[in-house]
């Protein structure tokens, strides 16, 4: 039976050659050896990338046929939240709240970071997506009725991550606020500091414009 020195021998001459063993958590057996070691991570970078295949809308059909921006377009003035607006407003075009509890789906193949309750937006969905050319970009999707996924979770371009709400004790008409990130914020962030609305150039640093960014990267 092999022993502990023997297993951390083997390990150590793996750590000098310089080899990488595992992504992070990744179960490995060593010959002769049934009992599997865990290698845990030690951070993000060290988790398995999930490329992107192409970026489609994240309601209707795969180029948002028959939904449309109805409400705040990206980097019009909201007085409603003193600020310039960093995403877009999605729903069926004179629907009214006909689109609550429709699906929203994951605009392209990524890793969710963060599905849970906002005060201000209601519930949220905050997905990381990496491009092949290893540009990352981060789609938020905001007023969610139900969620389906939940954080540390690999999600597909299509794929099912909530349905459309009116937020926070449903006080906006149903609909999907949706952003896509070029710089990473969390969840809550939004284009002010202490209430001081950001300008245009410094919402350009984080957002780009959603729809704009999405018909420049369609799946090929």
């Amino acid at each position: 039976m092999r022993t502990t020195t023997g297993i951390i021998l083997i390990l150590l001459l793996l750590s000098l050659s310089g080899c990488s063993l595992v992504t992070g958590g990744t179960k490995i057996f060593l010959p002769d050896e049934d009992r599997p070691i865990i290698i845990e991570e030690e951070s993000r970078t060290d988790k398995t990338i999930i490329f992107t295949d192409g970026f489609d809308f994240p309601v209707g059909d795969a180029d948002g046929r028959g939904w449309g921006i109805t409400g705040y377009g990206f980097l019009q003035w909201s007085n409603v939240s003193n600020s310039w607006h960093p995403g877009e407003d999605w729903n069926i075009p004179g629907a009214g709240n006909g689109d609550w509890g429709q699906p929203v789906y994951s605009i392209a193949n990524g890793i969710v970071l963060f599905a849970g309750w906002n005060t201000a937006q209601g519930n949220i969905v905050l997905i990381e997506h990496t491009m092949p050319n290893g540009k990352q970009v981060w789609s938020q999707y905001a007023h969610l009725d139900r969620l389906y996924v939940s954080a540390g979770e690999i999600v597909g371009r299509r794929q099912k991550i909530g349905t459309v709400g009116r937020g926070p004790n449903n006080r906006f008409a149903a609909h999907l606020h949706f952003e896509i990130k070029q710089k990473y914020l969390p969840s809550n962030g939004w284009p002010r500091t202490s209430g001081v609305p950001w300008n245009k150039e410094k919402v350009l640093e984080y957002w780009v414009n959603p729809s704009l960014f999405i018909w420049q990267n369609r799946p090929r």
